[in-house]
């Protein structure tokens, strides 16, 4: 399933939710859920530097030493045309030129196409991420989502051992009842 295939999906169950007559605060959580989706959806689209069209497929091609990121569909109009040309539309991105290696002369035309070999790791989820914290620490489940909360509360970077003990003190606060190693660990993995 592609990138714009899960915004999507994600946008209907956020459309469902929104339609029910009443919300809960369990809604509301699910909600933040598929923002957090739909905004990983959008953040992982590319943008071709010839046409500006967004997609989950770009390719960076290399002819006659200029080199650009595009689309599947410029990508087959500068193969044809034996070089990467600006849109009729024209942007305003620069493409990058790489650097001569050597003096010797280079072809007239060189064609070369590499296409992203690994694919890019989906961020985990946080009903994920919760689960693994709960396998790992012990924590029960609702108490990870609370301590979650309170970590993701945290308006300004901290160090880690001013954020483990901010995160204690919170724990305090809440009644969250978590013993010490499992709540240092539990820390670690959701800052």
């Amino acid at each position: 399933m592609g990138h714009l295939d899960t915004i999507e999906k994600a946008a209907q169950k956020l459309i469902t939710l929104c339609q029910k007559e009443k919300q809960t605060k369990a809604d509301k959580e699910r909600m933040l859920a598929i923002q957090a989706e739909i905004l990983t959806g959008i953040e992982n689209l590319a943008e071709c530097e010839l046409c500006g069209a967004i997609s989950e497929m770009i390719v960076t091609m290399t002819l006659a030493d200029t080199t650009a990121k595009l689309c599947r569909e410029c990508g087959v109009k500068s193969l044809e045309a034996g070089k990467i040309q600006s849109s009729k539309q024209g942007t305003s991105r620069q493409r990058t030129r790489r650097a001569k290696t050597s003096d010797e002369p280079k072809p007239k035309v060189k064609r070369t196409v590499s296409k992203q070999t690994k694919p890019v790791a989906a961020p985990e989820t946080p009903a994920a991420l919760h689960t693994r914290v709960e396998a790992e620490t012990g924590i029960k489940k609702a108490d990870v989502k609370r301590l979650h909360k309170i970590v993701q509360d945290i308006a300004t970077p901290m160090s880690p051992e001013h954020t483990l003990t901010y995160v204690q003190r919170e724990a305090e606060t809440a009644k969250i009842k978590v013993d010490a190693d499992a709540l240092k660990k539990a820390v670690a993995l959701l800052a």
